[in-house]
Formats: C-alpha cells, sequence, structure tokens
C-alpha cells in the first residue's frame, strides 16, 4: 500500500492529530481505529474511495492501493511534516513524518551563592 501524506495545519486547541498508522492487508488503522478499505464508500464511477475522517481518498490500481491521508500539522512543523514524502507499506506500522526537534531547554550559567 502506498500512503500519501496530505498536509493540513490544524487549529490552535485542537486535538486532531495522527499518531499511529498500521496497515494489515486492505485494512488502514489510523489512532487505533481500523478502517477496511473494501467497505469504505465510493464515488459515483466505482474507482475512489471518499470520507473515512484522515482518507481524503483510495484507489485500488491491479491489487495494489494508493492512500491519501490528512496530515495534521502545527505552525512548527518539521521540513518533513510540511513535504512528507510518500510511504510503501505491505504489512505493519507506517512510519509519520517526523516532527520537529525538540528546543533545548535554557539553562542559568548564575552561581546559586
Amino acid at each position: 500500500m502506498q500512503i500519501i501524506f496530505s498536509p493540513i495545519v490544524r487549529s490552535p486547541g485542537t486535538d486532531y492529530e495522527l499518531v499511529s498508522l498500521s496497515v494489515k492487508g486492505e485494512v488502514l488503522a489510523i489512532n487505533g481505529i481500523e478502517y477496511d478499505l473494501t467497505t469504505l464508500k465510493t464515488d459515483p464511477d466505482n474507482d475512489m474511495i471518499i470520507g473515512g475522517g484522515y482518507i481524503q481518498s483510495a484507489t485500488q490500481v491491479d491489487g495494489e492501493w494508493t492512500v491519501t491521508l490528512l496530515l495534521p500539522i502545527g505552525d512548527n512543523a518539521s521540513g518533513a511534516q510540511r513535504f512528507p514524502d510518500p510511504v510503501t507499506v505491505a504489512s505493519g506500522p507506517v512510519p509519520l513524518p517526523a516532527p520537529p526537534a525538540p528546543e533545548p531547554e535554557e539553562t542559568s550559567t548564575e552561581d546559586a551563592g
């Protein structure tokens, strides 16, 4: 299955976040909720899945799925999140684009005495 991430800036204060993603056959688990791609609604031409929360679209050609997923990102998103590469996974966990590195904590150099 090929996963194409489509970044979308989430509104401040929302918990809309892609935390985990995995593939098992034709089932895509998003944040622990399983979506059987074969049972989701299709468009009038029966060639594209519509809906499913994070799922923007999914098509199957010669038995291979290509799924476009929304990738909620914040204002401080990393380059990998802003411009994610497609990922191909046969089965198992799907690697998510790396978040930004945490900012280093400021340390004081003043003596406590």
